[in-house]
């Protein structure tokens, strides 16, 4: 079990790598990470061996707080919907570092299984969707899956610009999805 230093040392490395890469892209040094967390390289180092490593423990914890979230949502019948939209920003804010990242074979079976993961969370939301017909009838999960594969073109430009161009995809597909 780690101390509660190292624990806060870790969360403040995540949040710090989050918002740097977010701003400035994946091609920042790891030691201007270090700096914005406050702590030392070693430090860095000690709870992340590289980019990649960082990089997964960053989608991680943002997968958790989304599952944390959807449990949250289960019973609203727009919850799908408000998913939806938070998984389109998110991917809007790490698109550098998905990009990095899912240009890694090594990775490709742990991004795999967050992606299942994202899936799985999804797919009650979408149940209670239907029940209240929100969304059309023939949606299923290849087409949530689908919709993920559309959120991650938002990789190009600025945050801002990469955001403009996730709510744009996302309006175009809940509109095309509701009854």
């Amino acid at each position: 079990m780690k101390r509660s230093d190292a624990l806060t040392n870790r969360d403040a490395l995540l949040r710090a790598a989050y918002d740097v890469f977010a701003e400035r892209g994946f091609d920042v040094p790891l030691e201007e990470i270090a700096t914005a967390a406050n702590v030392s390289r070693t430090t860095l180092y000690r709870n992340f061996k590289d980019k990649q490593a960082l990089g997964i423990a960053i989608f991680e914890s943002n997968l958790t707080e989304l599952e944390a979230i959807a449990r949250d949502l289960h019973a609203k019948p727009d919850g799908l919907f408000t998913l939806l939209q938070l998984i389109a920003e998110g991917f809007a804010r790490s698109a550098g570092l998905a990009d990095v990242i899912s240009g890694n074979p090594s990775l490709e079976p742990q991004l795999l299984a967050m992606r299942e993961r994202v899936l799985t969370l999804m797919l009650p939301l979408l149940k209670v969707a239907r029940q209240h017909k929100l969304v059309r009838s023939d949606l299923a999960a290849a087409d949530l899956d689908l919709m993920l594969d559309l959120f991650g073109t938002s990789n190009r430009g600025t945050q801002a610009e990469r955001m403009r161009h996730a709510h744009r995809v996302l309006d175009l597909l809940c509109k095309g999805i509701r009854c």
